[in-house]
């Protein structure tokens, strides 16, 4: 009776690790809390962040011996995705009504080349933005659109370690939003400015002792410098949680800090939480995973 317990606990723990999938969904929620400081006095904005997003991937990918949050880049599995962000930050105080919003949506790819250790990716964006502003004998509205894009060309040296190096130009992919939230990614965007940017990007995936853990880094070289340093551990294949930190060389730029952590209640369904702050704002987000 023993052997026979033990043998269907094996078969158990083996369903829950091995799950193969095709497609994933992200949905998310991101509250932030803005201090401005608007001719020397201080206004406090609330700005909240919805998104979703999904991709398919051209081969199932197989989630067996590994973290779920790391199966499809361990498969190198070449996608195709679609996202879309929207943001809005609100002022109300002081006998002063501000509003701005951005709407963003994207379309990316990820291909590793078969039968070689070589990887391309591209995204394309749009960005509408609009903002007004409200004040006793003051007016003032602004609308813009903006199209950007991403190129990268990679390289895998070793199972799990990818290095890529790219050319991006106003790109804000929704993809990236949402997962490094929308005060990183717009800290990209004053950094790099206009101009065509150069990126320099890292990930691995490896195993230390009994865990395993991931460790990424970006920088961008336009009218500025800016870069992000993230690492997470994963305590078991199904629950992890990382840091990360963002800075860049513009002028009364400020260190943005984040943590974060993922839990797969299944192989196919995840939630996660995350906690920004930085020097005038404080994030918080929840989102969802769903695979099938």
């Amino acid at each position: 009776m023993l052997k026979k317990l033990a043998l269907a606990t094996a078969l158990l723990a083996g369903l829950g690790t091995a799950h193969a999938y095709q497609t994933e969904v992200n949905v998310g929620y991101e509250n932030t809390d803005f201090e401005n400081n608007l001719g020397g006095f201080e206004l406090d904005s609330d700005g909240d962040l919805f998104f979703v997003n999904g991709k398919y991937y051209l081969n199932t990918v197989n989630t067996k011996n590994a973290p779920l949050a790391e199966a499809a880049f361990l498969n190198k599995a070449s996608n195709i995705g679609l996202g879309y962000v929207n943001a809005q930050n609100e002022l109300s105080e002081a006998g002063i009504n501000a509003e701005e919003e951005f709407e963003i949506i994207g379309v990316n790819g990820e291909f590793f080349i078969p039968n070689s250790q070589f990887y391309i990716s591209g995204s394309l964006n749009q960005v509408d933005y609009t903002a007004s502003a409200r004040a006793p004998g003051f007016t003032y509205d602004e609308s813009d659109d903006t199209t950007g894009y991403s190129l990268e060309a990679g390289y895998l040296p070793v199972n799990g370690l990818l290095l890529a190096l790219g050319v991006a130009k106003e790109s804000v992919d929704p993809m990236l939003a949402s997962k490094i939230g929308f005060a990183s990614t717009l800290g990209y965007g004053v950094a790099v400015g206009e101009d065509t940017a150069v990126s320099l990007r890292a990930k691995y995936v490896t195993q230390i002792g009994n865990h395993f853990t991931n460790f990424e880094g970006v920088t961008y070289f336009g009218d500025e410098t800016a870069y992000r340093l993230a690492a997470d551990l994963y305590i078991d294949p199904t629950l992890s949680i990382g840091v990360s930190f963002a800075d860049s060389t513009a002028d009364e730029s400020d260190t943005i800090f984040s943590v974060r952590t993922q839990k797969f209640f299944t192989p196919a369904i995840a939630a996660g939480v995350n906690y920004t702050t930085t020097d005038g704002a404080d994030s918080f987000g929840i989102n969802g995973t769903f695979r099938f």
